[in-house]
């Protein structure tokens, strides 16, 4: 017997090569895959704007922004009147904002600034997606705001307290 043959009692299994798992492709999620999970809401029915959009792209730190800028973009372009924040947030955003206007000025997707203010702005979760169903929210759309519209936004219509 040669050293290439393997004896007829052998009973070893072939080793199956593995199977490459396939990428998944990073999607944004539709509009009816927003959310608001229950455990990221306050009791008096607030989250961040950051935390839905985690929720609804299942934590991918990229769509999460993606999402996150869509939302603060639109929220802004229609004047939505019920984003709140603690004066102490207010006072720090501000503070920021006056020491460098990106964090206003720049809300792209990419942009870091995003993170900053979607996660120190609330909105009640129920009104938040009846507002975005009302206003003809899409995940598709592109949305966009002057330097003027978004600060008169964050200083006029904010609430904080």
């Amino acid at each position: 017997m040669s050293t290439d043959e393997t004896p007829a009692d052998s009973h070893e299994e072939p080793v199956a090569e593995p199977v490459a798992e396939p990428v998944a492709e990073e999607v944004m999620p539709t509009l009816s895959d927003v959310k608001v999970v229950m455990g990221d809401v306050d009791e008096d029915g607030f989250a961040s704007i950051w935390s839905i959009a985690a929720a609804s792209t299942g934590g991918d730190n990229e769509l999460t922004r993606a999402l996150a800028s869509k939302l603060l973009l639109f929220l802004c372009k229609k004047k939505c009147d019920f984003v709140v924040t603690s004066s102490n947030n207010a006072e720090y955003l501000t503070n920021w904002f006056e020491r460098d206007t990106k964090l206003i000025y720049d809300w792209k997707p990419e942009s870091e600034f995003v993170d900053v203010v979607a996660q120190h702005a609330e909105v009640p979760g129920e009104t938040l997606m009846l507002f975005l169903q009302n206003k003809g929210f899409s995940i598709d759309g592109k949305y966009n705001a002057t330097r003027a519209e978004r600060v008169a936004w964050f200083q006029d219509m904010w609430c904080v307290g």
